[in-house]
């Protein structure tokens, strides 16, 4: 995953502590300069933080994203008001606000180099879609050479929804690049995620987005008919070998109370591994 530049950071830093600073007048005595205090602004005061500094943070991420729209990578720039990757609940909706403007400046950005085509990559938490999408060279190259990358689960399908047609109306050529891994290896993924990057899925939502998969590709063939389609199994972390529409359709989505147990389990022994921290452990419960 592409990462900030630290200038970056600091730019951002710049434009959160404006927003706390005070005048000090001729007459107040010389005091020692004391380190500000952090701002943490959750849920709707994050949304209207985010509002109030929306251009400028869209600027910040522009500057070092390339061709990719990442709801992570968007999320990061909340870091100076709370957000620690361990609570992506209370900085989901800012985050959508930065996601918003930036999805129209890649497009403005693409159009200007007359490259009208987007990639859009789907799947589970955990699935694999970037070690999928490096493994594959020709859909690698197509995902260097697209005007823009919208990158994100969508498990949610009415989100697509907004997002498909938003890039059709102003032309662009869609690919839908889709990710499948079982349950049991995607959990497995998202607990080792959250050791190195500090991004938490619970188990509960994992459970509960898990299902929302099934018939996707069936869905995708009737409401997209015309868009380019590309499904990868990534069953068992395999690489992420291409498969035909009908090959992806045989995949398993169904959630079992044997197969719930056993996504329990692996949270369980990750938890009593001592590889995870205090913080960590919090975010999973």
């Amino acid at each position: 995953m592409k990462t900030i530049q630290l200038w970056m950071w600091a730019l951002v830093l710049t434009i959160c502590c404006s927003t706390a600073l005070t005048s000090c007048s001729d007459d107040d005595p010389v005091t020692p300069p004391t380190e500000p205090k952090p701002i943490v602004l959750k849920g709707e005061a994050a949304v209207e933080w985010t509002k109030n500094h929306l251009d400028s943070l869209v600027d910040v991420y522009m500057a070092d994203c390339g061709n990719l729209l990442d709801p992570d990578m968007t999320r990061d720039l909340l870091r100076c008001i709370g957000y620690t990757r361990l609570n992506v609940l209370d900085y989901r909706e800012a985050g959508w606000l930065i996601d918003s403007v930036v999805f129209i400046r890649l497009m403005d950005r693409a159009a200007e180099a007359n490259n009208k085509t987007i990639l859009f990559t789907m799947g589970m938490y955990g699935c694999g879609k970037t070690t999928s999408l490096n493994n594959n060279p020709e859909l690698k190259k197509l995902a260097d050479e697209v005007g823009v990358i919208s990158e994100g689960a969508y498990n949610n399908v009415a989100y697509f929804d907004e997002m498909v047609p938003k890039s059709g109306k102003r032309g662009f050529e869609p690919h839908l690049l889709y990710v499948y891994n079982d349950a049991e290896t995607g959990y497995t993924n998202c607990m080792e995620r959250l050791i190195h990057s500090n991004r938490a899925v619970t188990c509960e939502a994992y459970i509960a987005v898990f299902p929302q998969f099934k018939g996707r590709v069936e869905y995708i063939e009737e409401h997209y008919p015309d868009m380019k389609f590309y499904c990868l199994d990534n069953n068992h972390n395999n690489g992420g070998k291409r498969v035909t529409n009908e090959e992806a359709k045989l995949w398993d989505y169904s959630m079992t109370e044997d197969l719930k147990q056993k996504l329990y389990a692996i949270k369980q022994s990750y938890i009593d591994s001592g590889k995870l921290n205090a913080e960590q452990i919090k975010a999973l419960n």
